[in-house]
Formats: C-alpha cells, sequence, structure tokens
C-alpha cells in the first residue's frame, strides 16, 4: 500500500473518529427521519442511507422556514436548540415559541430552528458550529432576529473527561475576563457575520443567551463550573463588547440556575430529586431524565422564557 492512500485512510479514520466525538453525547436518543439527534428544520435526503451519526449529520440540508410577509427569527444553538430528549419538532424551544408566538401574533413569525447537536462556538474544537449545515443556512438566508445560544458544548474538557474544547483562558469564575479569551473571540466573529444578515440595512436584532445550567458533575464531559459559573458573566461582557443593544436573555436563570448553585443543586437530578428541587422536573421526569437537556415541559419554560427576553 502507498504512502497516499495510507495517509488518505489516516485522514478518514481521524475524521470519522472526531465527529464521532463531537456528536456523541452519552446515546443520544436519534430522530429516525434524519439520522441526527433533536429536529433541527432540515432534512435528509440520504436518509435511506443509514449513514453513521457522524456522516448524517452533514448530510442535513436544511432552510428558513417562513413565507415573504412573515418576521423570520433564527435560533441558532447545539442540541438543547435542537430539542434533544423532547419528544418532536413542537417541543423543542424553538417549536415552543412558535406556538406562543402564534397565540400572540398568528401568522406573524416564522420561527427556524438551526441546532446542531454537538456543535460549538469555538472554530478549533471537536465539533465547529461554522462547519454544520445548519451555519449555512444561517448565512444563507436574511433574519429580523437572532437568537444565539451556543457555550455547552465549548465548555468541555479533558478534566471532565471530554474532548479538550475548553483553554480555560477566559479568567474563570472569579476573574472572568475577554483577554485571551478564545470563546468570547470566535463568538464576536459570529455576532459580525450575523450582522450582515437582516432583511434590512441595520441588520438584524441579535439576541445572546446565557444557556442553562448543566445539572451534574462531568455531565456530557462538559465543565459544570465554566456553564454554571463562567457563562452567567461572560455571555454579557461579550453582549456588551459587540455593542449587540439588547439584552442578554438569561436562560441559566430561567431553568432554575442560581450563583450559589454548588450548595443549591443536588448532586443531579433524579425523579426523587425532582420532588425536593423543583427545576429538576424540566430535566427529570417519566419522560425524560438528562442533566444537560430539558424534558417537553423544560423546554416549554424555556421558550416562554425566550419570548420574554424578545420583549414579544
Amino acid at each position: 500500500m502507498n504512502s497516499e492512500k495510507v495517509s488518505a485512510m489516516f485522514i478518514a479514520f481521524f475524521v470519522t473518529t472526531l465527529c464521532a466525538a463531537a456528536l456523541a453525547h452519552d446515546e443520544l436518543p436519534v430522530n429516525p427521519t434524519l439520522g441526527v439527534p433533536g429536529f433541527p428544520d432540515c432534512r435528509n435526503p440520504h436518509i435511506q442511507s443509514k449513514s453513521p451519526v457522524e456522516t448524517a449529520a452533514h448530510e442535513l440540508i436544511c432552510s428558513q422556514r417562513g413565507n415573504a410577509e412573515q418576521i423570520k427569527i433564527g435560533t441558532v444553538g447545539d442540541s438543547i436548540t435542537a430539542g434533544v430528549h423532547s419528544t418532536g419538532g413542537n417541543h423543542t424551544y424553538p417549536g415552543q415559541l412558535q406556538i406562543m408566538l402564534d397565540d400572540a401574533f398568528p401568522g406573524k413569525y416564522a420561527v427556524t430552528n438551526l441546532g446542531a447537536c454537538g456543535s460549538t462556538m469555538l472554530k478549533v474544537s471537536n465539533s465547529p458550529y461554522w462547519q454544520r449545515p445548519q451555519y449555512k443556512t444561517l448565512t444563507e438566508n436574511k433574519w429580523d432576529i437572532i437568537i444565539i445560544m451556543l457555550g455547552t458544548n465549548d465548555a468541555k474538557d479533558v478534566g471532565s473527561k471530554g474532548p479538550n474544547n475548553w483553554l480555560h483562558n477566559c479568567g474563570g469564575p472569579d476573574h472572568t475576563s475577554l483577554e485571551g479569551c478564545t470563546f468570547a473571540t470566535d463568538y464576536g466573529a459570529m455576532i459580525d457575520i450575523v450582522k450582515s444578515l437582516g432583511t434590512t440595512p441595520s441588520g438584524p436584532k441579535i439576541f445572546t443567551a446565557i444557556p442553562p445550567p448543566l445539572m451534574q458533575l462531568d455531565s456530557i464531559g462538559a465543565n459544570q463550573t465554566v456553564i454554571n459559573s463562567v457563562y452567567p458573566k461572560l455571555i454579557p461582557m461579550i453582549n456588551k463588547a459587540n455593542t449587540v443593544h439588547t439584552p442578554v436573555i438569561d436562560i441559566f436563570s430561567a431553568m432554575g440556575g442560581a450563583a450559589d448553585w454548588r450548595t443549591k443543586f443536588p448532586a443531579s437530578c433524579t425523579l426523587a430529586t425532582a420532588k425536593t428541587y423543583p427545576p429538576c422536573a424540566w430535566w427529570c421526569d417519566a419522560q425524560s431524565c438528562d442533566q444537560c437537556h430539558p424534558n417537553n415541559n423544560g423546554y416549554t419554560v424555556m421558550a416562554a422564557a425566550m419570548k420574554k427576553g424578545l420583549g414579544l
């Protein structure tokens, strides 16, 4: 076997292994119509091929929802936005937000789910959002409102039994800083791009959202301190530094997060702790029990917080 073939085989193996690690979220349920976890607004024209999840994720063709008259809302995010552990498209937070907006303003808004399971804001990571079909759909369309909620997968690190995504260069929970913070730099780059995607020259209204809390240490290989203590400080700093001109949507607090989470949270959310710590009921019930992804009820709470944060 010549060196070129060996090199090609190694690259293929490396890419496949990398994608598998990026998309693996403790055996997440796979949507059989897409071949990937979650319910983004996409289709998979190769679904009959039954590709592995890491391949299917890049087979997706995603589309903006709505007609020419509707106000277009794009929801950028990861598996939480995609609605993993919900029971279907209408039970994701974008799906619930659409229902709530239709109830309040019939036919006025169209919400597109651009969630990409396992994805990161970081450009250098095990699964950058920038390389996913959902990003392509984001940048090929024009929008009135964009919600950005990424960070959960960025917080993965080796110490939490995950990939080496988080570089611990944002100052930590006590001295959170934008200086030298790779996550903040890449977040700012995303905001700059989104600013050019408006339906009018002024650009879309951009809303940054603090991700929900992580309810168990090392769950999904992510650093619980980064998610629960750093992001509530860092996201508002990024929002201000990039002159977004809209308030941060605090999903962390809306979903039960608190500054004293170390003493307030149970060790994990279970059916038992859902009775003693009420927010755990948004993660754990008979329908689903996960430490990162909400259940149907949790996604409804999240959607209500998003709607309020949008001022609608």
